[in-house]
């Protein structure tokens, strides 16, 4: 009977993963990469014809998600709608290749990687363009190399390096994650050299080494902020986070809860795991999952952005239960079951959701383009459908005009664009006040077209834009 049990549960286990990997596949098919920053990125990227390091402290992170991009450009690909598809995979295939990776080391402890993809990752994974996301992805093939890679194989070995150095410049939260990693770096280089094994030690040192390396470059990155704004914003994310915890947040800090009492609770596991209470979990894990379908006004999508320190909490979180299943496995020999079905049901909840907030995003990019493809010159955004539904964000709590990545309309306009004879942009109300739109940073300036990118190669003119906005003012004159 409990060896059926667990083999259910290991299924549950296998259903979660193909969700997650559905919600992947969804979120690279329907351009979600460009939500926020990422329609900047894609569009600096695109005019560079080449990777582009948006802040010195975080340059590797912004090589990996830009990789397959600079490199479809590279081989000569011009279409736009392959362009977008290739970003996409560079900045959602991160956590799979990652959890993929933990998986070929540990299968036994795999459930651990899916907690932090579920309780960490997916808790702010809807804004894409995020480097905190490649630092915590990087950190759980690490870890399971350190601690349950025995023996090391090359394979092994050259994860470990890869992620080693790839951190070196992500973000700046690697120094509290990669100061553990270095630790038990040389802790387990220690191990190899007692063992004779020279090639482990030295694999070993050299990880700990640029594990180190890591915390110093973190640790510039939080003394020496490149952009004091975003680190403002960082804090004051972390801060409210506790206040404002949003909807799937809230709902994952009470299913930790409820993980913590089944594992030690006897009584509460029995009830959960009958068919009643497995009934009662599933329509509670259906409705987490499908509440920006169920109510689709309630939410703030860039929540995740301000909860960008998850990304640091949950691995530090949960390194204390990697050790206790390394240096002790005997005391959650009998619970790790139960833990890897309640990880499961976490990330079916968790992908669930992004996939439901993902089916407004393509609602918003189909009505995107019905406005650029029959508009001309400047439409403000907030004279259309696509303000009130929040495409671009909703900060429910102080954002009267609605949309906390205003900037990113001109952008967004480019990356969606229907026609490669641009005629139209979408601009916020906020940046097309000279006043307001000084105080504020935007990459180009759609009322100043010398300012605009230069996206020929791709076959893109502003003709039909320029037309149009020497028609408006000279009909306002």
């Amino acid at each position: 009977m409990v060896n059926d049990e667990r083999k259910a549960f290991s299924r549950l286990m296998t259903v979660g993963c193909s969700v997650f990997a559905l919600s992947i596949l969804f979120e690279i098919l329907s351009s979600r990469s460009l939500y926020a920053d990422g329609a900047y990125e894609f569009i600096h990227v695109l005019q560079d014809q080449n990777f582009v390091v948006l802040l010195w402290s975080r340059h590797f992170a912004c090589y990996i998600v830009e990789f397959p991009l600079v490199l479809v450009i590279k081989l000569g690909i011009t279409n736009l709608s392959w362009l977008r598809l290739t970003f996409g995979f560079g900045c959602f295939l991160t956590w799979p290749l990652a959890l993929a990776a933990c998986h070929w080391i540990s299968p036994r402890h795999f459930w651990l990687a899916v907690a932090g993809c579920a309780a960490g990752y997916l808790n702010t994974a809807y804004v894409a363009i995020a480097e905190h996301i490649i630092t915590h992805a990087l950190f759980w093939p690490s870890l399971f190399v350190i601690l349950f890679a025995r023996p090391l194989k090359p394979g092994h070995a050259a994860i470990l390096l890869v992620c080693a150095t790839a951190m070196l410049f992500t973000y700046e939260s690697q120094l509290f994650l990669s100061a553990p990693l270095s630790l038990l770096a040389l802790w387990r280089a220690r191990a190899e050299k007692q063992e004779n094994n020279r090639v482990g030690w030295t694999v070993f040192l050299i990880a700990s080494t640029l594990f180190a390396a890591g915390v110093s470059v973190g640790l510039c990155g939080v003394l020496m902020p490149e952009h004091r704004a975003d680190y403002s914003e960082f804090r004051t994310g972390a801060l409210a986070m506790f206040t404002h915890m949003g909807w799937p947040l809230s709902w994952t800090v009470g299913w930790i809860a409820l993980a913590v009492v089944a594992s030690f609770s006897e009584t509460i596991w029995q009830t959960i795991s009958r068919k009643p209470g497995v009934f009662v979990l599933f329509a509670l894990v259906l409705i987490w999952g499908t509440w920006p379908l169920l109510s689709p006004n309630s939410g703030d999508t860039g929540l995740q952005y301000d909860h960008r320190a998850i990304d640091m909490l949950v691995p530090m979180a949960l390194l204390p239960l990697a050790l206790i299943l390394r240096f002790r496995p005997e005391c959650l020999e009998s619970r790790s079951y139960r833990l890897e079905s309640l990880a499961a049901a976490l990330l079916i909840a968790q992908s669930l959701w992004q996939m439901s907030s993902t089916v407004h995003w393509c609602q918003d990019a189909v009505w995107m383009r019905q406005i650029l493809a029959t508009h001309n010159g400047i439409v403000a955004v907030h004279s259309t459908v696509l303000a009130a539904d929040g495409m671009e964000g909703r900060d429910l709590r102080h954002d009267a005009l609605g949309g906390r990545f205003d900037w990113t309309w001109p952008s967004l306009s480019l990356a969606l664009a229907p026609d490669p004879n641009i005629h139209c942009f979408i601009c916020s109300e906020v940046f097309m006040s000279p006043r307001i739109r000084a105080r504020f940073w935007c990459p180009y300036d759609p009322l100043s077209p010398k300012t605009l990118p230069d996206l020929r190669h791709y076959g893109i003119n502003y003709n039909d834009y320029f037309a149009a906005m020497n028609s408006a003012a000279a009909a306002a004159k």
